[in-house]
Order: structure tokens, then sequence, then C-alpha cells
């Protein structure tokens, strides 16, 4: 029988990375590293056109531009693009990481909770941050054919079992209770932090939610209903572009 365990579970973009989506930066390295310079230069061009539109998606529906994201890895081998990502969060990941949440996390881990990373960013990219911070992982796992991404996700993955694609905001809920109830953990005692109204339904199941430099939507639910809301500096982060 297992014997359930307080945890502390963190979004990623915005909570404890300062940038606003760790796909998008790991795309770019992941494309020159497997692309032609020529072909390279020319999807680099492309971006006069494609951050805009991902900016006004965004606007409009985080999981309609998170699709625009997914589908540029198209083509990409996965297993060069999971050895490539372990440069990217060794040279970048780790550099952005907000020293509060990173300390946050420390005194969780000192005090016997578990760390659980849940994202709507991509499994193969945000691995090696979990690792790295002695963290498990509920990310969007890409679809593969012969050993290529097809840029089509799968929706998030949770040990055997893959919870259908659905919107970032349920499937953050759902993938997490789902998770919690296969692997022992008491999300009554537990502790949550997320940065967007996108995270509203994970804080929601947490017995203690935090919202951390919120966006405007989530900080009136936090002032309503009395939540923490930390403010983590970001001055020793460096901010990164899209």
């Amino acid at each position: 029988m297992t014997v359930a365990r307080a945890a502390a579970v963190f979004d990623v973009d915005g909570t404890i990375c300062n940038t606003h989506c760790t796909s998008c930066r790991a795309l770019v390295l992941l494309r020159a590293r497997q692309h032609p310079p020529w072909r390279h230069r020319l999807w680099l061009a492309s971006l006069g056109w494609r951050v805009p539109l991902l900016w006004l998606t965004d606007h409009v529906s985080r999981d309609a531009s998170d699709r625009l994201v997914y589908r540029q890895y198209a083509g990409l081998s996965e297993r060069l693009a999971i050895e490539d990502a372990r440069d990217h969060c060794r040279t970048l990941l780790l550099s952005i990481c907000f020293p509060d949440a990173l300390a946050e996390i420390a005194a969780h881990r000192a005090a016997g909770r578990r760390v659980v990373l849940v994202s709507g960013g991509l499994d193969l990219v945000l691995a090696p941050l979990a690792q790295a911070l002695g963290a498990e992982l509920l990310a969007q796992r890409l679809m593969t054919v012969d050993g290529r991404l097809t840029g089509e996700h799968r929706g998030y993955a949770v040990l055997d079992h893959q919870a259908p694609p659905v919107t970032q905001a349920a499937g953050k809920a759902a993938a997490l209770a789902c998770y919690a109830e296969r692997t022992g953990i008491d999300l009554a005692a537990s502790f949550g932090y997320g940065d967007t109204i996108n995270d509203l339904m994970m804080l929601e199941l947490m017995g203690t939610p935090t919202a951390v430099r919120p966006d405007r939507r989530l900080a009136k639910v936090a002032e309503r209903r009395g939540w923490a809301i930390r403010h983590w500096a970001a001055s020793a982060a460096r901010p990164v572009p899209l």
C-alpha cells in the first residue's frame, strides 16, 4: 500500500524559469543542430511573421499557440533532440531559473516533500531540468514516427498512461490528479505554484496554493481567495526573448 506524501508542485515558465516558453527557446537550438545552415537561416527569417502570429494567438488561446510551437518540431530526430536538450538545459535553462524558485524547491526537498514540475511545455525539453532539480515531471509529449517527431502532441504522459490532449488548463489539473493517485501524493497536504490563469485549475487542487508573479486574472483570484502571492526577483535571472 502506497503511503500518501505531500509534494510541492511547480509550473515552469514564468514560475521557475524567467521565460514565457521554454519550448520556443529550445526550438531554435534544436533546429539549428539538425538542419543545414541555409535551411535554418530561411526558418529564422520566417520568424518575422511567425512570432507576431504566435503572440496574437497566445492572447486568444494558449492551447492554440502551443500547437503552433509543437508543429515546428516536426521532422526532428527524437534521439538528437533529447541529446541537445541536455546541452540546452545546462547552458541556458538553469541560468534563467529564479533564485527564489530554486531556494523554494530546496526548502521543500529539505522538508521531505516530493517536487513535481507540471508544464504545458515538452517533456523532451524539460526532462533535463527536472533531473537537475531532483524533480518529477509532467509535460506534453510529441508523437514520433520512425524516430522522428511529427509535431503533433499526444497529451500529458502520466507513467504508463497517456492523458488525452485537452486544454492546457484542464490538462494540467487532470494529469496531476491522475499522477497523484497513481504515485501516492496527498494533494490536500501539498503546495502549488503557478503564474497565470492557465494554472488556476491545478492550483485549486492544492492545499496551499501560491500565485507567483501572477498575471492580472490570477492575481484577482488569489486576492479574492486569500492565497499567498509571491513576487520572486528576476534581477539575477536573464530574461529570454521568444
